[in-house]
């Protein structure tokens, strides 16, 4: 078995799986460890949702860097499937950001200069497009670009590709520490033996704390639970995906709908309750009035690592020293993982990465405000 790589990736969802793929085509020799299987935590519980403009309201570096990676899905749409025979379920017709009263018609219609491509729908239109939607509603912000992919087959697409360009992928291996050795630069021991590396990059969503904290980085980030429920409706016909007070519903073909997502701080457990599934219940029914007939098919959880500011760990641990973080991506890990494996690879390899990115998503930046 081999144990000596020059990139260990300490997570194996989807911004893991993303890293090892853009090292693979770099040619560098990477292995990821993932202490379940791939895709398990929360690109799992995720509903794929790519909202660079439904999420995001501010045209700085993040929103850019957002833009980016929706942008770049259309590439590896096909790009991944060659390597890996598997669809990402890419569908790209687009969102509505509903209004219900002429206050919210308002607040959304000030994204309208930030993107030439936005366009503000009147109650008649939205209609004219999606029927089965709630008269009640004012109009809507139309996001042409805001469409959605898999999570799980998106995960599953980029690490089949980084095995087919080289790269180890090992699940069921937990890592329990990291240490600088002399003979490698690191040593990274699990239960089932130790690899060495010459560069780590830590990936672990949420339980990326265990090692900020283990590698003197007191830095703020935190666990937000997130519930969601699937339905099965013949009523409701959804060609977007619907988005209202940071609640989705997302289409997923056949009459499959895709619910969610509440938002619970410091909550670590992983099932859904009675109440969260309610409250989303209660927030979609006078939205899609026919929803009361559907089908139940499933509800679930996950947990998403949020930092001070809800921007992600995307750069260098402030030593030095070949140790990387990605992680903290919030609500945005899979919008956000082709930029981010393809930031983290260029870091690695010695590209050139946009010095705006590096500072937006720097660890420092975090270092000196819980310094103040």
């Amino acid at each position: 078995m081999k144990t000596n790589y020059d990139v260990a990736i300490v997570g194996g969802g989807i911004i893991g799986q993303s890293i090892a793929y853009h090292l693979a085509k770099e040619n560098v020799s990477v292995v990821v460890l993932e202490g379940n299987a791939v895709g398990y935590g929360a690109t799992r519980a995720a509903a794929g949702m790519l909202g660079a403009n439904s999420e995001l309201d501010e045209d700085d570096a993040f929103y850019q860097f957002a833009k980016e990676s929706q942008r770049y899905y259309h590439t590896l749409n096909q790009e991944l499937f060659d390597l890996s025979q598997v669809s990402i379920q890419l569908f790209d017709r687009g969102m509505y950001k509903l209004a219900y009263n002429e206050e919210e018609a308002k607040m959304l219609k000030r994204a309208l200069p930030m993107n030439s491509t936005l366009e503000w729908h009147p109650r008649e239109q939205v209609l004219k497009h999606e029927p089965t939607l709630s008269s009640d509603l004012v109009g809507a912000l139309y996001i042409p670009e805001d469409g959605h992919v898999s999570p799980f087959d998106t995960c599953l697409a980029f690490s089949k590709s980084a095995r087919f360009l080289g790269a180890d992928i090992v699940e069921n291996v937990p890592v329990h520490s990291i240490e600088k050795t002399d003979e490698k630069d690191y040593a990274l021991q699990t239960a089932k033996g130790t690899y060495y590396s010459k560069h780590v990059v830590i990936a672990n969503g949420v339980w990326s704390h265990y090692f900020l904290q283990n590698l003197d980085l007191q830095l703020g980030m935190k666990s937000v639970k997130g519930e969601c429920l699937s339905v099965k409706s013949d009523k409701i016909k959804l060609e977007k995906t619907i988005f209202y007070d940071h609640c989705y519903i997302v289409p997923k073909g056949n009459g499959k709908l895709v619910i969610g997502a509440t938002m619970v701080e410091d909550d670590w457990t992983t099932e859904p309750t009675f109440g969260g599934i309610q409250s989303l219940m209660n927030k979609m029914a006078p939205i899609l009035p026919d929803i009361k007939y559907a089908t139940l098919l499933d509800t679930w959880a996950g947990l998403r690592p949020q930092t001070i500011d809800g921007k992600p760990y995307i750069g260098q641990h402030p030593s030095g020293e070949h140790l990387y973080f990605a992680t903290g991506h919030y609500r945005n890990g899979i919008l956000l993982a082709p930029k981010t494996g393809e930031m983290m690879a260029n870091l690695i390899v010695g590209k050139q990465v946009k010095k705006e990115y590096v500072e937006a998503f720097s660890l420092t930046r975090h270092i000196q405000q819980v310094m103040r």
